[in-house]
């Protein structure tokens, strides 16, 4: 059989995510990151995670918020795309960022982490994912649909464009 839609193992490839920001008045969703997890322990960050095979980005969104923090939301919708280089030859991320609000602020810790409720102007306190600051305000802070390209530097850290789109 062959692949469909031109697929070709010699060509870059990337692996699909979500990351789904939730606010509930003035407050955030973040997730602080359970200490046994491979990527951030102990970070805090939005919720979000692996689009599985068959589902689309926004069941993904809604699905891992629910699985993460017990919140559920009818609506999420996209405000931004995130492509980040993985260092290995022909691989990258792909990342679907959806906004949402809820009136549903019953959490429920999973073995993700513990979800909490935080005003923005608490974020400064928190250790954070290193690029959520830059996609909170991008996604709740400016109207426009935004791109953001991440390569990862020698020294251990990444080297960030972003590009907004205007509606038209």
């Amino acid at each position: 059989m062959q692949p469909a839609y031109g697929a070709d193992p010699n060509r870059y490839q990337v692996i699909p995510r979500v990351l789904v920001i939730i606010t509930h008045g003035d407050r955030m969703l973040l997730i602080r990151r359970a200490e046994h997890k491979k990527l951030w322990p102990g970070k805090y960050n939005a919720p979000g995670g692996h689009i599985e095979r068959g589902e689309d980005p926004h069941e993904a969104g809604r699905r891992e918020l629910f699985e993460e923090t017990g919140v559920q939301v009818e609506t999420l919708q996209l405000r931004g795309l995130i492509v980040a280089e993985t260092g290995l030859s022909g691989t990258g991320i792909l990342v679907f960022i959806y906004q949402g609000v809820t009136t549903d602020t019953t959490l429920q810790a999973s073995d993700e982490g513990d979800p909490v409720w935080m005003h923005p102007d608490q974020l400064s306190e928190l250790d954070l994912v290193s690029d959520s600051p830059l996609l909170f305000d991008l996604t709740l802070n400016q109207p426009d649909f935004f791109y953001v390209y991440k390569i990862p530097t020698a020294d251990g850290g990444e080297k960030v464009q972003v590009r907004l789109v205007p509606a038209t």
